[in-house]
């Protein structure tokens, strides 16, 4: 749905500062059909803006973290880790941000608010400990409606109202005024039920959050059940670094790479030292190869398109791929051949870029999903998805501890082809052991017997969230955040919206 829309009417003062001009196109502007509005500024209790503490602050490890506008991003509900989003800083830069301007302290549930850069993006704080934001970033308080009104402030319809003249991170800050924020319109429920409705807006908002975070846990017990199998059952012997000699340069082939370190031998040595063995992709049973060209040479004219699409293939790029172990979204494209698809227990590696080493375990039957030339494509003989699963795991835990970072080569991210993946070793698990962590990607579980209601539907979900594996969270996440969307139309249309609980 396009919110940039021409008006049905324009006054002479708007012609006169368009320079008498009559193209429709010079008053697009975002249209809210509904009349029942409020602005950010009558629903806000209060806002501080972040301070700059300046890279001399920054330190490898501190109880103190200092969020940046990267932690604030579309695609999530909670702020986000990647990269440097959120870096340690010194107890005296804390101290020097919060101590005068306690809003600056943030705390877990917070929401934050980009005034720079994306201007406009908010997301809650989750996970940052004792932290504060940088003067890109505000933290904003509501009176009222926190969960009804984080829902609107990132949906679309908002993120238009704070965009038209502010363009790029420095051009943002410095065109940014609080009236940017404070007149934002939220389009709220015309109907005789509208108490209703908003409750049910807040609770697919908490519900949806709630499964975020249940993503998160089960990818960290994820790693740390790799992490304790493997240290817990070591072979006799200590690890004992050495600086590379000629054959092994020669066995590896290459000097552009991180594999001499002593970091990387440490952590290999923990693979390689590991009771139970360890051995390739190949030795494990498992097929690699690229994902389908999708070039014009190759396939010849496609047709892409955002939404599903009759006889189209889903499209799954590694881009797509989030550090969790999940899609953050599908494209689809429509072509006349047969392209290759992916198949259930397939698993997609992203090769390149600074996105290389996110993984995904296709659980369930794909129909006409398919991947491009930039992700790998594990796939098991013997369609054994237990095995698909606990690959594609380890390989996810791999790139969390840097192996994946090491082996790749190349800048920009780096790649990690094809030919450098018999330098990469799995540990051969016991089956109980690989049954467990697979259980945590994937284990389809019925919904809790009882029939949630708008007082108990965020505990309802909550409890449904402990068994589900990741991959059904991230379904079960996407249907919500489709019936979330398709409320807020109704309530941006001026439709009257009926609560189904």
């Amino acid at each position: 749905m396009s919110y940039l829309r021409v008006p049905n009417e324009i006054t002479l003062d708007e012609i006169r500062a368009k320079g008498s001009s009559l193209s429709a196109g010079m008053y697009r502007r975002v249209i809210i059909p509904t009349s029942q509005v409020k602005r950010v500024g009558d629903l806000i209790k209060e806002f501080e803006n972040g301070v700059s503490v300046g890279s001399l602050s920054y330190v490898k490890s501190s109880q103190y973290r200092f969020i940046r506008t990267k932690a604030l991003q579309d695609f999530g509900y909670l702020t986000q880790f990647k990269g440097d989003a959120v870096i340690y800083i010194t107890p005296r830069a804390y101290l020097g941000a919060t101590s005068r301007y306690p809003l600056r302290a943030i705390a877990d549930g917070d929401i934050l608010y980009a005034r720079g850069g994306s201007v406009g993006e908010v997301a809650i704080a989750d996970g940052c400990g004792n932290a504060t934001i940088s003067g890109h970033v505000m933290k904003i308080v509501f009176r009222s409606d926190y969960w009804y009104s984080f829902a609107f402030m990132k949906h679309p319809i908002c993120k238009l109202q704070q965009q038209p003249n502010i363009k790029g991170a420095i051009a943002a800050l410095d065109n940014f005024t609080k009236d940017t924020l404070l007149d934002c319109l939220i389009p709220f429920p015309n109907q005789s039920d509208a108490n209703r409705v908003v409750q049910y807006v807040s609770v697919l908002a908490q519900a949806l959050v709630e499964k975020e975070k249940a993503i998160r846990e089960k990818n960290k017990a994820i790693d740390s059940a790799i992490e304790q199998e493997l240290t817990q059952h070591q072979c006799n012997g200590a690890f004992i670094h050495s600086f590379p000699n000629i054959q092994e340069v020669r066995a590896v082939g290459r000097l552009d790479t991180g594999m001499y370190s002593e970091d990387f031998k440490r952590k290999q040595f923990i693979i390689t030292n590991y009771q139970h063995g360890y051995a390739t992709y190949e030795e494990l049973g498992f097929e690699i190869g690229r994902g389908q060209n999708l070039q014009l040479s190759n396939i010849g004219k496609s047709i892409y398109s955002q939404v599903p699409k009759s006889n189209f293939y889903r499209l799954m790029a590694p881009t797509d791929i989030s550090e969790y172990r999940t899609v953050r979204q599908f494209r689809y494209l429509g072509n006349k051949k047969n392209l290759d698809v992916l198949k259930q227990g397939d698993v997609v590696f992203g090769a390149e870029g600074f996105g290389k080493g996110r993984v995904v375990i296709l659980a369930d039957e794909v129909q006409g999903t398919i991947s491009n030339i930039h992700g790998i494509t594990f796939h098991h003989k013997h369609g054994e998805i237990i095995e698909g699963i606990f690959l594609g795991c380890f390989l996810g835990y791999l790139r969390n501890i840097g192996i994946v970072d090491a082996i790749g080569a190349g800048g920009s991210g780096g790649s990690l082809a094809i030919g450098y993946f018999h330098h990469v070793q799995f540990p051969k698990f016991p089956d109980h052991k690989k049954d467990a962590i697979a259980r945590l990607y994937h284990n389809p579980t019925p919904p809790p017997a009882d029939n949630p209601t708008l007082d108990t539907f965020v505990e309802w979900h909550r409890r449904w969230n402990q068994n589900l594996g990741i991959w059904e969270l991230d379904r079960e996440m996407k249907n919500l955040q489709q019936v979330l969307a398709d409320v807020q139309e109704d309530i941006i249309e001026g439709k009257t919206v009926h609560v189904p609980i």
